[in-house]
């Protein structure tokens, strides 16, 4: 009893462990999927047997120490003492009211039995599920980031290879002193921005969604598989400053005073540009001299190389643009006889700036998200221009000289000129103007003479620029640079690692620990206590009992019962109606010996037995009614003598 109760008890933690296994665990074979659900279920069963075993132990004892106290008391029918004995596999025993109300005990410990299945097999599977799973975690993992720096080291003479066999590409090609690199004084400078870096300024450009281009396989690369997840990267690269400078003709003296190359008379109502771009005042000049024609833009002996491929200065964004403010205009304003509504003019200028970048990704299948700050460090050439005797500004001598990069420094000069081919790329699609005829006499519509008109700075409904062109052009700019994520062959793509934030729906094994042990506690509370009684009965009755063949056919062995029984010998069933209601008792039989010989005779000993109550005596504490011979040393042999 005791070790079935302990086998059901390590079954049930066992059936615990394999689901605790199992929690939130993804398994996609479906034949796997299977075997676990049956090994918990062959757990269930076998506690079940365990259980179930223990009682049915204990339910033998009770049965007999019914028959020595009801039974000895009491006569029950026929039918009464078969469905007791019978009752762990025939329930009819619960409808018969004479053996629930004279043997509550027993009929309680076989309803236990019945019930054991119940909770064991059928409720505590249904503790492991399988559903979705919301899981978080945050773990460590490389990300893409951008490494400007990496283009300090690079030499086009000696191609890199990624581990894909492709070669990693510059920001932009290179001309050079000589091609063989084999001059002691030679050097490279630069060109021109690259095919790659091309293609991609151009897709983002003509991309109309706010946001940057990436990888298809962006999430799953950055967020380690099929997750959803949020994390943080820093780098230094390029961006512009821009800020408003004039809001209105009165700014004109401004503008003049910080080397504007054009005021508020460009834009409307005083002149004719609704959008005007002047982004190419001291720019790098290409070719570097006239007289560089040879392939790779080797110079001819008579070039003075001290100024070939030098960054002298980065050119200035100005930009003017005019917005309709949607208020008409006084009828004594002087734009009255050919305008309709005021026209608010704007010039701002932006500053290309070595930048610190903080981008916080969001990736939300099927979508990502940026959110940008920056940090602006210093102007990518840090010169200014200085001004000519008649005020403008000289755009041939930029001043400090010391600060001119020199592709005699080729690490410094490699990664301002990769920040140049950047700015170079935007300000292609700034260049020009959009000019627009006033509506009257009419009719009025832009004239575009800029590429602008091909991105989202220009509104679709108006082919106008966008009303905060200054905001819009600083994250269009950084959308150009976060572009580069999605051309991983690009030199400048490299990775760090940072703490990335994960969020997943999966479809897994799900276990409710509560759940099962809800169906287990009742089972072994109840077991344990139908164990303690089992137990207090074999301490109390000083011995075990056994409901098999030979105790049955012990316990029977009254020529009474044969005779009212006669004619029913076969086990048939259904059993003679007449019989089954005959009422029995069990006691000692009258004046009914049996003699043992042996070393020392035992007379007197009693026969127990079943029999009608008036052939029976009641037994008495002490008397010893098992038959059982004394033992001496060694097993006495024993003969029944008649």
């Amino acid at each position: 009893m005791v070790a079935s109760f302990a086998i059901g008890i390590a079954l049930a933690f066992g059936q615990h462990l394999l689901y605790s296994s199992l929690h939130h665990k993804v398994e996609d074979d479906e034949d796997r999927k299977v075997k676990y659900v049956l090994y918990g279920r062959a757990l269930a069963y076998f506690s079940k047997v365990a259980f179930g075993s223990c009682c049915i132990l204990v339910y033998r004892q009770r049965i007999w120490q019914v028959s020595r106290t009801t039974f000895r008391n009491k006569a029950l029918t026929v039918l009464s003492i078969d469905q007791l004995f019978l009752g762990t596999e025939d329930p009819s025993l619960f409808l018969n009211w004479e053996a629930i109300s004279l043997a509550p005990r027993p009929v309680i410990i076989a309803l236990v039995i019945w019930l054991i299945p119940v909770a064991t097999i059928i409720f505590s599977p249904g503790a492991l599920t399988f559903g979705w799973y919301f899981e978080v975690d945050n773990t460590s993992l490389k990300v893409p980031t951008l490494n400007f720096s990496a283009e300090s080291f690079s030499d086009w003479r000696v191609p890199l290879k990624m581990k894909d066999g492709t070669t990693r590409k510059s920001l932009m090609f290179y001309n050079t002193t000589d091609a063989l690199g084999k001059q002691t004084d030679f050097f490279d400078y630069y060109d021109s921005p690259s095919t790659d870096i091309t293609r991609v300024t151009l897709m983002n450009a003509f991309s109309l969604t706010d946001a940057s281009l990436n990888r298809a396989d962006a999430r799953q690369e950055s967020c380690g598989g099929s997750f959803n997840c949020t994390y943080t990267t820093t780098f230094v690269g390029p961006g512009y400053k821009c800020g408003q400078v004039a809001t209105s003709p009165a700014d004109n003296a401004k503008l003049e005073e910080l080397g504007a190359p054009f005021n508020t008379s460009k834009l409307i109502p005083d002149g004719k540009n609704v959008y005007f771009a002047d982004i190419e005042e001291g720019d790098y000049a290409r070719p570097q001299d006239s007289r560089i024609t040879s392939q790779g833009g080797v110079p001819p002996p008579e070039v003075n190389l001290d100024d070939i491929g030098v960054f002298k200065s980065e050119p200035i964004i100005w930009i003017g643009y005019a917005v309709n403010s949607s208020i008409p205009l006084a009828d004594n304003s002087s734009f009255r006889t050919n305008w309709t509504h005021r026209f608010d003019q704007h010039i701002f200028r932006c500053v290309h700036y070595e930048t610190k970048y903080t981008v916080k990704w969001n990736y939300t299948e099927p979508f990502f998200t940026t959110d940008v700050s920056q940090e602006f460090l210093s102007p990518v050439v840090n010169t200014t221009f200085s001004q000519n005797a008649d005020g403008t500004p000289n755009w041939e001598a930029p001043i400090p000289a010391e600060n001119y990069i020199s592709p005699r420094d080729p690490e410094r000069y490699k990664k301002v000129a990769a920040y140049h081919t950047m700015g170079q790329s935007l300000r292609r699609f700034l260049k020009g103007s959009i000019e627009m005829d006033p509506p009257i006499p009419g009719p009025s519509y832009p004239r575009v003479s800029s590429d602008i008109a091909q991105t989202r700075l220009v509104s679709n409904s108006t082919s106008l620029p966008m009303k905060d062109l200054p905001e819009q052009l600083q994250d269009f700019y950084t959308n150009m640079v976060l572009s580069l994520f999605s051309a991983p062959q690009m030199l400048v793509v490299d990775h760090e690692r940072v703490l990335v934030n994960r969020t997943r729906f999966q479809s897994t094994f799900i276990y409710n620990p509560e759940k099962l042990w809800a169906c287990y506690a009742p089972v072994i509370l109840v077991t344990l206590i139908i164990l303690i009684i089992g137990a207090w009965n074999i301490v109390k009755d000083g011995t075990t009992f056994s409901v098999g063949f030979s105790r049955i056919m012990v316990t029977t062995r009254n020529t009474t019962l044969d005779d009212i029984s006669r004619g029913a010998c076969l086990g048939n069933d259904p059993f003679p109606l007449e019989l089954m209601h005959t009422r029995l008792q069990f006691g000692v039989l009258h004046g009914h010996t049996e003699e043992y010989v042996g070393v020392e005779a035992l007379p007197g000993i009693g026969h127990c037995a079943f029999g009608v109550p008036s052939e029976l005596s009641p037994i008495r504490r002490g008397q010893p009614y098992a038959g059982l011979p004394k033992r001496e040393g060694k097993e006495l042999a024993k003969e029944k003598v008649d």
